[in-house]
């Protein structure tokens, strides 16, 4: 079974956390703007939740949509629109994918151990947008 969904906002990719000392302690912390920029997407991807936490292996698929730079010529925009010019930089594709991945912990599964096939995708839009599918044999 396949659940697909698409959560319109910009993919950005997951920001390392901070050390701090606290109390003569070292702790990590999430950045402020991890922190804000995960409640956002969370929120849009809580209304596509299933009643409770897939069991199981889930094989998830994510492409993401980001805007073309401004500063980019237009035989650029035209060439990033059809597909023929993909994002070569920052942000990775593997730092956007934990992004998901952890936001979807206990939404979608008990833990991001349950996806046993990833597969990441950029592409430029003038619809920034992460387009999200997860498959299994059977939703339980």
């Amino acid at each position: 079974m396949t659940l697909k969904f698409v959560i319109p906002i910009e993919p950005k990719a997951q920001k390392r956390d901070r050390i701090g000392s606290f109390g003569g302690h070292g702790r990590s912390y999430k950045h402020p703007e991890q922190s804000k920029y995960e409640g956002k997407v969370a929120a849009l991807i809580a209304q596509h939740r299933p009643e409770r936490p897939l069991d199981g292996a889930i094989e998830l698929n994510i492409v993401c949509y980001l805007p073309i730079p401004k500063s980019k010529t237009k035989r650029f925009k035209e060439a990033a629109l059809s597909g023929y010019t993909r994002p070569i930089g920052k942000p990775d594709v593997s730092n956007m994918a934990k992004n998901v991945e952890d936001i979807m912990n206990s939404i979608f599964y008990h833990d991001d151990s349950q996806v046993v096939k990833l597969t990441v995708e950029k592409w430029y839009s003038d619809n920034p947008r992460w387009e999200i599918e997860l498959t299994m044999d059977d939703f339980k």
